[in-house]
């Protein structure tokens, strides 16, 4: 039985190293021989589940999980499903804005193998991403969608920052999954893994971000 420390989000985040740090080396290799057929190491392990994560999908049944994550990988491994909620602990801000754009699915939930309820999910919370895309793409997703979002709003990350956007509402919603879409289109990378491994800098970028507690800003859990 394996025990990463991460979830299974980490198919979609775009560094080997942090695979193997958070997988486990144990685990690792055993996904290099489930797929060996098709990459030859742990770089193109990585880009093969970026480009394909509904199929990647198909290389894990049977795969023994535990620890910390254990519900969430058995529910992944088991039924192809990832919950479509945010996930990072965004820092506190004083004050965020408005953006109008309904997206309220996070982009661990290109991971989901669809089926008709789960496509309906895509279409009820995230109605905006439908005038930019005529489906939801099953393969090269991070580059379909650096291509489909408005430039504007993918200023909005890099100018006012992430946390700013985090903070901002759609109706009296917070935005927190938009903000992980705009920090994953820009980096390739997860911002709740990020946040576990300690990476605030690159999160905590606007003005009146709280720098204080940064140890505590890890996954939100379940």
């Amino acid at each position: 039985m394996y025990k990463p420390k991460v979830d299974p989000c980490i198919f979609l985040h775009a560094e080997p190293g942090d695979w193997t740090l958070l997988l486990g080396e144990e685990m690792v290799d055993e996904l290099l021989r489930r797929f060996g057929h098709l990459v030859h190491d742990v770089s193109e392990l990585v880009s093969f589940a970026l480009e394909n994560p509904e199929a990647f999908h198909l290389g894990l049944r049977g795969l023994s999980v535990g620890g910390r994550f254990k519900e969430e990988w058995l529910l992944y491994v088991e039924s192809g499903y990832v919950e479509p909620r945010w996930r990072a602990r965004w820092p506190p801000l004083a004050q965020g804005g408005y953006i109008d754009v309904r997206l309220q699915v996070s982009p661990c939930f290109l991971l989901t193998v669809l089926d008709k309820r789960r496509m309906y999910i895509w279409r009820y919370r995230t109605s905006s991403i439908f005038h930019w895309v005529t489906t939801v793409p099953r393969r090269r997703p991070l580059e379909v969608f650096r291509r489909a979002f408005p430039p504007w709003l993918r200023e909005l990350g890099r100018e006012k920052g992430y946390v700013w956007v985090a903070w901002s509402k759609w109706r009296d919603r917070y935005h927190r999954h938009l903000a992980e879409w705009l920090y994953w289109l820009d980096t390739g990378r997860m911002a709740h893994i990020d946040l576990m491994l300690g990476r605030t800098g690159p999160l905590c970028g606007s003005p009146g971000c709280a720098k204080k507690g940064d140890a505590e800003l890890l996954y939100e859990p379940s």
